[in-house]
């Protein structure tokens, strides 16, 4: 053992100190911190004042009241003060296509659930996005929709168990998130889709049809969309419905129709068994209002289509839609009139404790990528849902369903996917679309960064 002298001992004490001494001064170095705003976390606690969220490697740090969460010395220090602070946006059902990206970051929209779409395309656009050769937010993909036959062009047709099986696993093989059901699946089909689905852990969702919702969510159906199969599950006999499924425009109106003539009690009681099942509702009630009023020039000129390149409106094609689904006045006035009753399902099933998240689908038509997001939450709070409810539906609740629980809330260790806006999304919910900035994976972007 060599021994070292008092000297040796006196400079070692010092490089000690000065090593401490610095680590302690660079503490900060590479951190950024956002002081000063209102910070709303999303995990249903109430707003934070003069809050400090300090931003590391891509993550939330720390998060919290300033006598909590001391500022580092040395970190980026932005004051975002008189502002306030929410967590990046989730879009729980979008069929989500290249061009929509920039839009959707744009509008503070930094996570989306791919509801089916081309398989190739879809399975492509999420790989660019996590090698980080496009910008795009974070894509939790269901693939190609799986339906009974005849299937739609991007959807996958099953006839029989076999097919049911091997559908499931091209999804797992794909690394799909999700596995998506369309309206021509029938009871006796999803039994082995159910069972592929559940041996190989792929939680599997319904755009319902032949299938009331009550019997998919026993089957083992995790999510619910477009309040499908809840008209025929509040009924006594809804075989008349299950066979106009058959046909996706004529299935629609029969369903939009029997919203009308559903009474309260139905609508409670269905609400509750749904509600503690479990399941998660996506109802995407905007594309129901904007359904409603395809004729209505007026409503139509007061939408936000800013993010829809022209190709894309043209494609629309609102009046060959009109016509192939065979649309009249009446049928209008009769979508226009289901709307309370849909409304009246929503906040009953949110009331008797369901998770309801919040979906745009775009972009179908007059469904803008972004805008849409915020619309649907206009449209949550008019059901009846309190404004922090509905930013529940687009953060919190809405990671539910993707079973992340390190977004939709700003927390420490959560990823940094978060908004500053410019008002009080608490006192009016259209204050979501008062951004000044967007902190996606921990860096900052404006929304002019996107092209919007």
């Amino acid at each position: 053992m060599t021994l070292l002298s008092p000297i040796h001992k006196r400079i070692r004490a010092v490089v000690y100190v000065l090593s401490v001494t610095t680590a302690a001064c660079d503490a900060g170095a590479g951190k950024t911190v956002y002081a000063g705003g209102t910070l709303w976390t999303g995990t249903g606690a109430p707003p934070i004042l003069d809050a400090v969220i300090i931003v590391s490697d891509g993550h939330i740090e720390e998060a919290g009241p300033p006598d909590v969460v001391s500022i580092p010395r040395n970190a980026d220090v932005r004051r975002v003060d008189g502002r306030w602070i929410i967590p990046g946006l989730i879009d729980a059902h979008a069929h989500v296509e290249r061009w929509m990206m920039p839009a959707l970051l744009a509008n503070g929209v930094t996570t989306v659930r791919d509801a089916g779409g081309q398989m190739d395309s879809v399975v492509a656009l999420r790989d660019d996005a996590l090698l980080g050769s496009i910008l795009a937010p974070r894509l939790f993909i269901s693939g190609a929709a799986i339906n009974g036959t005849p299937a739609g062009p991007e959807e996958v047709g099953v006839a029989n168990a076999t097919e049911a099986r091997r559908a499931i696993d091209r999804l797992v093989l794909a690394d799909a998130t999700q596995a998506m059901i369309s309206p021509k699946m029938t009871l006796a089909l999803l039994r082995p889709l159910m069972d592929e689905a559940n041996s190989l852990l792929l939680p599997v969702a319904g755009h319902l049809g032949k299938i009331d919702a009550i019997a998919a969510v026993a089957a083992g159906v995790k999510a619910i969309e477009h309040l499908s199969g809840i008209v025929e599950a509040s009924i006594t006999n809804p075989s008349a419905y299950f066979r106009a499924h058959s046909n996706f425009y004529a299935g629609w109106k029969m369903a939009l129709q029997g919203w009308v003539s559903l009474d309260s009690a139905r609508i409670d009681r269905t609400a509750r068994i749904l509600a503690d099942a479990g399941v998660v509702i996506v109802p995407t009630l905007h594309y129901y209002e904007t359904f409603s009023r395809l004729r209505d020039q007026r409503y139509i000129a007061s939408l936000d289509l800013s993010t829809v390149p022209e190709e894309i409106r043209r494609s629309w094609n609102i009046p060959g839609l009109v016509r192939e689904a065979r649309l009249t006045g009446r049928d209008f006035t009769t979508f226009r009139r289901a709307r309370p009753k849909q409304n009246l399902f929503v906040r009953r099933f949110r009331a008797a404790g369901g998770i309801v998240a919040a979906g745009s689908n775009a972009p179908r038509t007059l469904i803008a990528p972004g805008p849409g997001l915020h619309a649907e939450l206009e449209q949550l709070v008019r059901a009846g849902l309190s404004t922090k409810e509905a930013l529940l539906a687009a953060t919190r609740d809405a990671s539910r369903l993707l079973a992340a629980d390190s977004l939709g809330t700003i927390k420490p260790g959560a990823v940094a996917d978060f908004i500053v806006l410019s008002a009080d999304p608490l006192a009016d919910i259209a204050n979501t679309k008062a951004i000044e900035f967007i902190v996606f994976k921990g860096r900052r972007y404006y929304p002019e960064d996107f092209g919007q």
